[in-house]
């Protein structure tokens, strides 16, 4: 067949529809599965012993720090709690990057302070950790004795 002679079109006239979507429409405010693809140690800014951790939430993926301080510590035990570790009220914790890496754990998202300049919204961000509750690890409505 000659380079100008091109095939012809199919003649059925069938709907169609080429997909594209936002993969920031998929996600919105609220409370999410996450996954915690990948976690180093670090140092903030202000000298404290941090995780540095890469998050998944469906299509997105976030940024987000555990900053291991005294004013803190409720926040790194929801971060605890949320990834399966124990804690324990007056205990030291120690958490290491292996013990994060491939969690899944529950997040709440937030709009955060960043604005996209785009569309003229606040960016979502990592606002809480959130423990598993019973009811998400039931598989039925029976209560175990």
């Amino acid at each position: 067949m000659p380079l100008s002679e091109s095939k012809p079109k199919p003649k059925h006239n069938m709907p169609s529809v080429k997909i594209e979507r936002s993969e920031q429409q998929s996600i919105t405010p609220g409370v999410h599965s996450a996954m915690i693809e990948n976690a180093v140690e670090a140092t903030s800014k202000a000298g404290n012993e941090m995780l540095k951790l890469e998050v998944k939430v469906g299509p997105l993926k976030f940024t987000s720090w555990v900053v291991f301080t005294s004013k803190n510590s409720n926040n790194v035990a929801d971060f605890a709690i949320a990834i399966g570790k124990k804690v324990v009220d007056g205990k030291t914790l120690v958490i290491e990057v292996e013990d994060c890496i491939g969690k899944t754990a529950k997040v709440e998202l937030a709009p955060g302070e960043r604005i996209n300049e785009k569309t003229g919204k606040p960016y979502l961000e990592i606002k809480r950790w959130l423990p598993s509750t019973t009811e998400d690890d039931l598989s039925s409505d029976e209560i175990p004795f």
